[in-house]
């Protein structure tokens, strides 16, 4: 992802990709033949909690709240929640916290609490009871480290380079071009056009751009674009260029060639982006930012293949000395 940003330093219009991590799962850590066998689990001392408004934080000694997490259940001795757009409680990282009777929905944060033996109340209603592990060797939880969550696309606006060609165009604000490609709609920042052989107006790699009344024929003659969009040859209308814009920019989806496709749940609405006509927009990505990110990465890998290699070199010890003796 890094090697590709940099790679596309120079490309028309270029968005960077972001790498979004997170934990894995809390599991939860025991002791093994210590001689505890049929030794009491720890004593539950209670669920304390505090509400400021927008998050619940509640914490617990000797048990573990149960989250759900996409990669599986995760355990906690806190968490902060809050209630999402359906009701449900969830945590900081988007996670569901469980309850006896599943995923908990408490609707508002408004007079939300948990009582000390973890029942959730709102506005003076029994909601449900969360759900809590409590082992007798239990000593613990330890995760893995970071993964990868998702790669998302940082839609920033690039600097304007003027070129004063008039197939040249950079939109300033929100919107997406919009190409024909294989008979779909495909969408593009990129704004350096040329008319083909048959007078249409065209990417660079042959895609046509769509305007308002279909493809856009300019011929051989030259053309003025105004900042909503209008196209006039020799001061007579033809069509105006269809911008696209999306309610949520994670909708749109990187397709290669700089080209982004629509999923298919995508809601789109009214772009307020200007065009600018003799203009192009850079690329979003600092350079000098992707070289120490790289960087960082590669001195990273570093560091753990040589911790991997002293656990090699310290198994191969004890397989090949200590058993020895």
């Amino acid at each position: 992802m890094l090697a590709n940003n940099v790679a596309n330093v120079d490309t028309n219009a270029y968005k960077r990709d972001m790498v979004v991590t997170g934990p894995f799962l809390e599991v939860l850590i025991s002791r093994m033949n210590d001689g505890s066998m049929g030794q009491a689990p720890q004593p539950f001392k209670g669920v304390r909690y505090e509400n400021t408004g927008e998050r619940l934080r509640i914490e617990t000694d000797g048990t573990y709240f149960i989250i759900d997490t996409p990669r599986g259940k995760s355990f906690s001795a806190s968490a902060e929640l809050a209630v999402n757009e359906e009701g449900y409680l969830i945590t900081s990282s988007g996670n569901y916290i469980l309850g006896n009777n599943g995923r908990i929905q408490a609707w508002s944060m408004e007079g939300l609490h948990v009582d000390g033996s973890g029942t959730v109340w709102a506005n003076g209603r029994m909601v449900d009871t969360l759900k809590m592990y409590s082992g007798s060797k239990v000593i613990g939880t330890l995760n893995g480290g970071a993964a990868v969550n998702e790669v998302v696309t940082a839609f920033v606006q690039g600097n304007f380079k003027e070129t004063g060609s008039p197939t040249d165009f950079a939109i300033k604000g929100e919107g997406f071009f919009v190409l024909e490609v294989d008979g779909e709609e495909r969408y593009t920042r990129d704004g350096s056009l040329i008319i083909d052989a048959e007078g249409f107006l065209t990417s660079k790699d042959g895609h046509r751009v769509i305007g308002e009344r279909g493809e856009i024929w300019i011929g051989g003659s030259s053309m003025e674009v105004l900042g909503n969009g209008e196209i006039y040859v020799e001061g007579d209308y033809v069509d105006t260029l269809r911008l696209a814009a999306f309610e949520d920019p994670k909708q749109a989806v990187k397709v290669g060639d700089n080209l982004y496709r629509a999923r298919e749940d995508a809601q789109m609405k009214q772009p307020d982006g200007e065009i600018l006509q003799g203009f192009l927009e850079s690329s979003n990505v600092n350079a000098v930012k992707e070289m120490v990110n790289m960087m960082t990465a590669f001195r990273a890998y570093e560091t753990n293949q040589r911790v991997v290699m002293a656990f090699d070199e310290m198994i191969g010890k004890a397989v090949n000395e200590v058993g020895k003796v």
